[in-house]
């Protein structure tokens, strides 16, 4: 019910003034700390809120121009299987292997037209790990409101998700 109604409201955006964006961000394993929905929640609104956006719009204040052209961002967690990626590359040039830990976050960005050539330029891989050092990995693509349904899948499990950009 809840994913049909925000795909349905993403499909409701103009095309001429909104770009859609899947953001997939793993985050880096502390010690043997387990990470609960809510820290990562918190890593999350803490990159988005204070480093993405004063990065775009280049100031830390947010003035009713500015949130009026802020992207509209529904995120979710999700789980997956712990594969080895490349983390870093030790002295002698080898890689070294680490676990991204099991929960990841799974964004739709709908970018307002003065935001889309920002994303659009962050396309790829990694581009977003300057970001935050919590972060393993980053992923962009564009896609259509269709994704919300991969990107939401485990919303019967972890129904607080967080939605940015709403005025």
């Amino acid at each position: 019910m809840v994913r049909d109604q925000l795909h349905q409201m993403l499909c409701k955006l103009p095309d001429e003034d909104y770009t859609l964006f899947h953001l997939t961000i793993t985050y880096l394993p502390y010690q043997d700390r387990t990470y609960t929905e809510k820290d990562l929640n918190k890593f999350f609104t803490n990159f988005y809120l204070k480093s993405l956006l004063p990065d775009i719009f280049h100031t830390r204040r947010w003035s009713k121009s500015i949130k009026i052209q802020q992207p509209i961002v529904l995120s979710f967690l999700d789980e997956h299987e712990s594969k080895p990626v490349v983390s870093r590359y030790d002295m002698s040039n080898q890689p070294v292997h680490s676990y991204p830990i099991r929960l990841h976050h799974h964004s739709i960005i709908a970018s307002k037209v003065s935001t889309t050539e920002f994303f659009t330029n962050s396309i790829g891989n990694n581009t977003f790990c300057k970001y935050a050092s919590k972060f393993m990995t980053t992923n962009l693509v564009q896609c259509d409101a269709d994704r919300v349904f991969y990107a939401s899948k485990m919303l019967w499990k972890y129904p607080d998700y967080q939605m940015f950009g709403f005025r």
